[in-house]
């Protein structure tokens, strides 16, 4: 394989990514996201109220008061957004640490909204960082961090660990990192469409459209599963930690389309259903709690799918149009299982598959119209593209250290080129006619020294791959 078909972005189609694509520099934006689903997990495994108003359950009226803040905070949400981050660090720092330390009671209910106030506009920016100012390869990092992360802390026996380590220091660490994180944020770094056509708005419907559809699974698959059951809760990490790696390597070594993985998702979702409503038959929970864990691999899938989509569809004002239909449809999805599971409980092994089943068979009938406006080659080539922000920061340092004096319109050329784009191609980007990229390319090669694209990649370093 050549250097120009490998640094072209596209491999038929699949996922394009390389642990050499993450920049350390970003790790702001990949981190203060995975720091924040950390720490959810860590407040909804230890941390419970205790509390409750009016009959409602404190957990329900803090999360409601969490996702209100993150609505209002998207809708708000513009390119000078650092007042934004700003106010929703101080608001979490004010009630977080309080709610942390203090015994339950009404006092700590109170810092608790505070709190979640405060956790609700930092997950919007922390969200936003994620979908617009990192690459898929960064992106894929994150996620996987918290993922393994998060699966140690859901199978952690609440009973036995260290109410010290695991309630009030580790939270309020994990906060204090992802409020770090979030204040490095920059504006300069965000790259968002100015406007969205129709095409986009149907394509980030389905990716939101997948995204919900999976917490519909996943409600009904922690609704079956009781992590203090520390033989099964065994079975359930290991579950977790193969989806995780299956995650990994899928996108980074097999370079499978997302699409391949969402099939592995429902694959793993309907076993864990079968087995759910036939557990008793069969005399153990244990393969249940594995095909739990294993299924389990689409809470990260949708959100790194959610994101790419965000930065390939989303302009802001797409993207809060959607985020206020998500919030009205999404109660419906994520509470389903609760009717079943406090009213019906005898009845939840046999939700959960008619859920499941409905669930996936309906995705795959309506998979036309998925494929159509999401995970069609435009859609595969435009996410697995190479990060052009990467590229042009290699051309930029190159030519610095490199004392080549290119003009922006070289730097500009070079990086289409190293982009793998054809003559056409960047004359349609820039406007110009393809005589006119041919004279810039004939400079730009007489100014290096060189006499051909091959030649490019080595003086950028992107010659490190060369296939045997």
């Amino acid at each position: 394989m050549s250097e120009l078909k490998r640094y072209s972005g596209i491999n038929n189609g699949r996922e394009n990514i390389s642990l050499k694509s993450v920049r350390l520099s970003k790790f702001c934006y990949f981190m203060a996201y995975a720091f924040e689903l950390v720490l959810y997990s860590l407040r909804g495994h230890f941390m419970p109220m205790g509390v409750s108003v009016a009959g409602v359950s404190g957990s329900i009226v803090t999360t409601a008061f969490y996702g209100l803040a993150s609505l209002v905070v998207m809708l708000l949400w513009s390119e000078k957004f650092k007042p934004l981050i700003r106010i929703s660090v101080i608001v979490s720092l004010i009630g977080f640490v309080p709610f942390a330390l203090l015994p339950v009671g009404n006092i700590r209910f109170v810092f608790a909204i505070i709190a979640f106030i405060g956790l609700g506009g930092a997950v919007t920016s922390a969200r936003c960082g994620f979908a617009f100012a990192i690459n898929n390869s960064e992106r894929l990092v994150g996620i996987i961090i918290m993922y393994f992360a998060c699966a140690f802390i859901r199978c952690t026996n609440t009973e036995t660990a260290s109410e010290l380590i695991w309630a009030k220091i580790l939270p309020v660490a994990v906060l204090i990192a992802m409020c770090v994180c979030l204040l490095m944020f920059k504006e300069k770094d965000f790259e968002v469409k100015e406007s969205s056509d129709k095409n986009d708005t149907r394509g980030l419907y389905w990716a939101f459209a997948y995204f919900i559809v999976y917490f519909v699974i996943d409600g009904y698959t922690w609704g079956n599963v009781d992590s203090d059951n520390v033989i099964a809760a065994r079975y359930l990490l290991a579950g977790l930690l193969i989806s995780g790696v299956i995650l990994f390597a899928g996108l980074a070594w097999l370079k499978l389309k997302v699409w391949h993985l969402w099939n592995i998702t429902f694959v793993f979702a309907i076993i864990m259903a079968v087995i759910t409503a036939f557990s008793e038959k069969i005399g153990s929970i244990n393969p249940q709690y594995f095909f739990s864990g294993l299924s389990v691999i689409g809470w990260p899938l949708c959100i790194y799918m959610l994101a790419c989509a965000q930065r390939r569809f989303a302009s802001y004002k797409l993207l809060k149009k959607c985020t206020v239909i998500f919030v009205l449809v999404s109660p419906l999805c994520y509470f389903s299982d609760d009717v079943f599971e406090d009213y019906f409980p005898a009845l939840m092994p046999y939700a959960t598959l008619v859920a499941i089943l409905v669930v996936v068979i309906g995705l795959l009938i309506l998979s036309p119209l998925s494929f159509k406006y999401l995970f069609s080659s435009d859609w595969i080539e435009q996410i697995s593209d190479n990060d052009m922000e990467l590229i042009k920061e290699r051309v930029e340092q190159t030519d610095r250290f490199g004392k080549y004096n290119l003009t922006p319109r070289q730097k500009e050329i070079a990086s289409l080129l190293l982009a793998a784009k054809t003559r056409r191609q960047i004359a349609g980007e820039l406007g110009v006619s393809e005589s006119t990229v041919k004279n810039h390319t004939s400079e730009l090669y007489k100014k290096l020294g060189i006499n051909s694209r091959v030649e490019l990649f080595r003086i950028f370093g992107m010659d490190s791959e060369k296939s045997d």
